[in-house]
């Protein structure tokens, strides 16, 4: 392994110093080093700009600088070439005058020796490497900081103060970075989410967690409202009980609004759908129900005229074709439009659909209740919680292979929760995940509608659960406990 010569300039006005030095220099170091002997720091500066040194020694007294300056003109000039002090004096305080000037050592004339020298060189050069990578990791931190399309605060959330902004950040809550630095990170939230800002901020330094994703408006001062998702990590320790966090922000306020064009769009396309269903569903039953009814009252009348065989026979059996006819007519009917929520309400509904499930799959189903009566301010709402137990029912019948459902309505702190299950094979969590579910994508989406939460799981050979959860804002409820 070749050892890379070190070079080492010797900044000393006294003769005897230098050849001291530089004797001892050569005895530690031997054929290791270089040394560039000037009296005068111009010789030493001139010289500087000409060649790299690894490391500079320099007395503090010189012919043409005194003191701290000198050390203060060396970094000047020397940004990163390690620097070494040689004073005759022992003195503390100058000594880290020295340091904080720029110097990475301190040495007492006379108190040198090899083993001191060997040591000073390597400590120094390998300190001022060290230095120099953290520098350059400090710019590095710092380009990313003023650059980065994200915008990056460091704040205290203990108490709110910023730390430091870079400018993205300030351009996307509407603020000068000067104005962020004298404001609590509180003051930039919508007042209506200040309350929820609060508790997730609580919740998050007492969970321990080492990082957390918020969503939240903002308020510019102009009054306009946008809305932006808030990373935060735990970032450093600035104090035994201080610790500070980056916050990076980003303006979510377009995708916002296309997610909520999304829902009133799905919204739109859902009530489309359910005025085509009403429409068809009129049609066969006052239409084709009534056509055959008229029909079968026909073939009574004829069934009673004709009695001669083989024709009374036939017509009787058309009787009772037509008959069969209009009950499939009638129970399609039913199905493309829920007249029962009409007649019956939101809970006779779905008692209904509850019954209908039992009589036509023989599953056994039960259905407990703590209200007497149900029902939502918006009667579209009605129509989509309607539709997604509706929809439920049909995957139980077409792929849990149940014997048993149960059906629970209650009502808790904040919403009306309805609970369904099933003892039948579970649901897989890639048949929940799949995009090819659309049963599950559109009771999601029916749900999104009116602000609920629609979950559901599943245990191999134990059967699904579904659960629905409606806001108690959406619904009126009376409390009467209905077993079934």
């Amino acid at each position: 392994m070749i050892i890379p010569t070190i070079h080492i300039l010797l900044i000393e006005d006294n003769e005897a110093d230098a050849i001291l030095v530089e004797s001892d220099l050569q005895q530690a170091m031997g054929e290791q080093m270089t040394v560039t002997h000037v009296e005068r720091l111009s010789s030493a500066i001139e010289l500087i700009h000409k060649k790299s040194f690894d490391l500079i020694l320099s007395d503090l007294t010189l012919p043409d600088s005194d003191g701290i300056t000198t050390i203060k003109q060396l970094r000047e000039h020397a940004i990163s070439t390690p620097i070494a002090v040689l004073s005759f004096r022992d003195d503390e305080k100058l000594a880290i005058k020295a340091i904080k000037a720029g110097a990475q050592d301190y040495l007492v004339k006379g108190s040198l020796t090899e083993g001191v020298l060997a040591r000073v060189i390597r400590y120094s050069i390998e300190r001022q490497r060290i230095e120099e990578s953290n520098r350059r990791a400090q710019k590095r931190f710092q380009t990313i900081f003023e650059k980065s399309p994200l915008g990056i605060a460091l704040v205290n959330l203990h108490t709110g103060r910023y730390y430091d902004v870079n400018p993205k950040y300030a351009s996307i809550v509407g603020r000068r970075v000067d104005e962020l630095i004298d404001i609590s990170h509180a003051d930039i939230i919508h007042p209506d989410d200040l309350q929820s800002y609060h508790d997730d901020i609580e919740s998050f330094l007492n969970s321990g967690r080492v990082d957390c994703k918020i969503e939240k408006r903002i308020l510019h001062q102009d009054i306009s409202v946008f809305w932006i998702k808030i990373s935060i990590v735990r970032f450093e320790a600035i104090a035994s009980n201080e610790i500070c966090y980056l916050c990076m922000i980003e303006d979510i306020t377009e995708r916002k609004q296309m997610i909520e064009n999304l829902h009133q769009l799905a919204a739109h396309l859902q009530d489309i759908r359910e005025e085509e269903r009403t429409r068809i569903g009129r049609e066969i039953h006052d239409v084709l129900g009534g056509t055959l009814t008229v029909l079968k009252m026909d073939l009574d009348w004829l069934s009673k005229k004709i009695t001669a065989e083989p024709m009374h026979e036939r017509i009787k059996l058309l009787y009772q074709l037509t008959g069969e006819a209009i009950e499939t007519a009638r129970r399609v009917s039913v199905n493309l439009r829920p007249n029962v929520l009409d007649n019956l309400g939101l809970l006779g509904a779905i008692e209904w659909l509850v019954r209908e499930l039992e009589q036509r799959t023989k599953i056994d189903c039960t259905l407990e209740s703590t209200i007497s009566n149900l029902s939502c301010h918006n009667k579209s709402y009605e129509t989509a919680i309607f539709r997604i137990i509706q929809e439920v029912f049909i995957n139980i019948t077409r792929h849990s292979n149940a014997t048993e459902v149960d059906v629970e309505l209650v009502e808790d702190e904040d919403d009306f929760v309805i609970t369904i299950k099933d003892n039948g094979v579970g649901i897989t969590k890639l048949q929940i995940l799949n995009p090819q579910s659309f049963g599950i994508i559109s009771m999601n989406e029916r749900t999104q509608q009116f602000g609920g939460e629609f979950e559901i799981s599943g245990i191999a050979s134990q059967g699904s659960v579904v659960m629905l959860r409606i806001p108690l804002a959406l619904v009126t409820c009376a409390e009467e406990a209905i077993d079934g």
